[in-house]
């Protein structure tokens, strides 16, 4: 069809484009992420992901030392999210991981378990996910 080398480039970057948009479209249907670092050196049970509006809870294995998960929750009102793990030394724990969550968000929450009990939690919020496919890796 396109015989000339300039063709064949527009043919490419033509397919190249279609499929980032296809996947900036298919991230913001997921929703915001939870992405949970577990950095301490005891292993994390009972996790889950509780979206407070609409009470929608997600389990999550347990977490060994070093794991990560990324968990995508779709709110169906602004609503905040929550963390709920039992550390290792069997007390539960809540931490909230997005203050206010609202549909079609495409947030990312990254919680990191460290050591000694405590946990850091950074929450960013944007508008259209145009980070593409590398949102899911």
């Amino acid at each position: 069809m396109f015989r000339s080398p300039v063709g064949r480039l527009l043919l490419g970057f033509a397919g190249l484009c279609l499929f980032y948009f296809l996947g900036v479209a298919l991230r913001q249907l997921f929703g915001s992420c939870v992405d949970i670092r577990n950095a301490s050196t005891e292993t994390v049970r009972d996790v889950s992901v509780k979206v407070e509006s609409g009470g929608k809870i997600y389990d999550v294995p347990n977490l060994a030392s070093g794991d990560h998960r990324r968990i995508y929750v779709r709110p169906q009102a602004k609503s905040q999210i929550t963390l709920k793990i039992t550390d290792g030394t069997n007390r539960p724990r809540d931490i909230m991981v997005f203050d206010g969550a609202q549909p079609g968000d495409c947030g990312i929450s990254m919680v990191t378990i460290q050591p000694g009990h405590s946990t850091v939690s950074e929450e960013f919020h944007h508008p259209v996910c145009w980070k593409s496919w590398l949102e899911f890796m």
